[in-house]
């Protein structure tokens, strides 16, 4: 199960595991150009991109954590 929490003072979007509630597996943060949002997966992949929309960019982080959880089954 994958948890978010936006912080406050940043307004950045972590996303985390159930098993370590306290280390971000990933983020989604607002980008320099308006209406851009960088996504980041901090994962073995390190996979990144940029969407359009903050729940666009929310999805393609989540289908990089499920990608990353089938190559590393049980790690995650």
């Amino acid at each position: 199960m994958i948890t978010k929490r936006r912080c406050p003072h940043t307004g950045i979007v972590n996303f985390y595991t159930k098993s370590d509630p306290l280390l971000a597996i990933g983020s989604v943060s607002a980008g320099a150009i308006p209406a851009q949002y960088i996504w980041r997966s901090y994962l073995d992949d390190h996979e990144v991109g940029v969407a359009p929309d903050i729940s666009v960019a929310e999805a393609h982080l989540r289908d990089a954590i499920a990608r990353a959880r089938d190559l590393h089954q049980g790690l995650i």
